[in-house]
């Protein structure tokens, strides 16, 4: 799912400009919504059954913003909000129910006064009770752990019959899994369709979306560096745990206050493929250190949402002695919390998930500086 979740770059900067002709507008709003979906085996290590369809429902709170902000205008108005799902899968004893908490953008293609195109992303956290138990549930190689992540892309159309009312129709995608902190972990992914219902709390002709024109990026040109660490089990289920350290330096370009294009390279070294060599004593082609490196270049793009960063990054390995997968993706977050007076050098946390293909790796918590 993630090797998709790059849509949300490419429509965020081709979205339609919101005009007030659109109709009365709503700051505040809630929405309810049914997925119809099912399981997809993704992988031919995929042994749970799939015997019937997947029903999720999901209420959600929307804040509709009006440009105070000069990104809130770049990027034309979006919508900000949180939600909740209850997934009802068919195989109960093996999946279960499934709960998500995420925290979702929706970004705006086309509007009109009586429909509206969008492409909306949500990233949050999953519970699934029903997971793998090598006892009580061996069936479930798909979800490992109690605590998950989860990611959703949906592409829709809002019908307006009544200034506080929309109808939405769209397909949605959603994956969910614990990338690898425990095994096992394959994921899951739910194709829907969605049928929603939006109500406005209020509605009205005083509102009005900011015109002023955003100014340029107080720079054009940025390097970040920084520094992650991930966690993951290995081999087996209850297996021990190791950490990879991760290394990355990025040239950034902003093309406007709400966007940069990262072009960069990263390093890692995998704690868990330097004991292994050690502990067996195998002999390799290179030494103990440099077979539990990697080195990799890649390119990204990241959207600007004031103080975070929401970014998508996909790489080729350059060096890669474990002969893993060739190519990677990841998508996370930075929070730039902190910056020096010449307002040109930032502090930033964040995170990301890593993975290949369908298959996550793991997820790296990280520091660093843009200057």
């Amino acid at each position: 799912m993630r090797e998709i979740y790059f849509l949300i770059f490419i429509f965020s900067v081709v979205a339609a400009k919101a005009d007030d002709r659109f109709g009365k507008i709503g700051k505040f709003s809630f929405e309810a919504t049914y997925n119809f979906g099912k399981i997809i085996p993704h992988n031919n290590k995929f042994k749970a059954p799939v015997t019937g369809f997947t029903h999720t429902t999901e209420l959600s709170f929307y804040k509709q913003t009006l440009g105070e902000k000069a990104w809130q205008r770049k990027l034309h108005y979006p919508d900000l909000r949180g939600s909740f799902s209850v997934s009802c899968n068919a195989d109960q004893k093996v999946f279960g129910n499934a709960y998500f908490f995420m925290a979702v953008a929706k970004f705006w293609i086309v509007r009109s006064r009586f429909v509206d195109f969008y492409v909306r992303a949500g990233s949050g956290i999953a519970i699934t009770p029903t997971h793998f138990n090598i006892v009580k549930n061996p069936e479930n190689n798909a979800i490992g752990s109690l605590i998950n992540s989860v990611d959703q892309l949906r592409l829709g159309l809002d019908f307006k019959p009544h200034p506080n009312v929309q109808v939405g129709l769209g397909v949605s995608f959603t994956h969910y899994s614990n990338a690898g902190i425990q095994k096992p972990n394959l994921g899951v992914n739910i194709p829907a369709l969605a049928v929603s219902v939006r109500y406005f709390i209020k509605t009205s002709k005083d509102l009005k979306y900011n015109r002023d024109k955003f100014s340029k990026p107080v720079k054009k040109n940025e390097v970040m560096i920084k520094f992650g660490i991930a966690i993951s089990e290995q081999n087996t289920y209850g297996g021990p745990k190791f950490p990879t350290y991760v290394g990355t330096v990025n040239y950034a370009r902003y093309t406007s206050v709400a966007n940069k294009i990262l072009v960069g390279a990263s390093m890692e070294f995998s704690q868990a493929a330097y004991d292994g060599i050690i502990f067996y004593e195998n002999p390799t082609k290179y030494s103990p250190t440099a077979m539990a490196l990697n080195a990799s270049l890649f390119v990204g793009d990241e959207i600007v949402l004031g103080k975070v960063g929401l970014f998508f990054i996909a790489g080729a390995y350059v060096f890669n002695p474990k002969k893993e997968t060739p190519v990677y993706v990841k998508i996370g977050f930075n929070y730039y919390f902190a910056q020096t007076k010449n307002n040109r050098t930032k502090f930033f946390i964040g995170s990301n998930l890593k993975s290949h293909f369908l298959v996550a790796q793991f997820y790296e918590a990280n520091v660093g500086v843009a200057f």
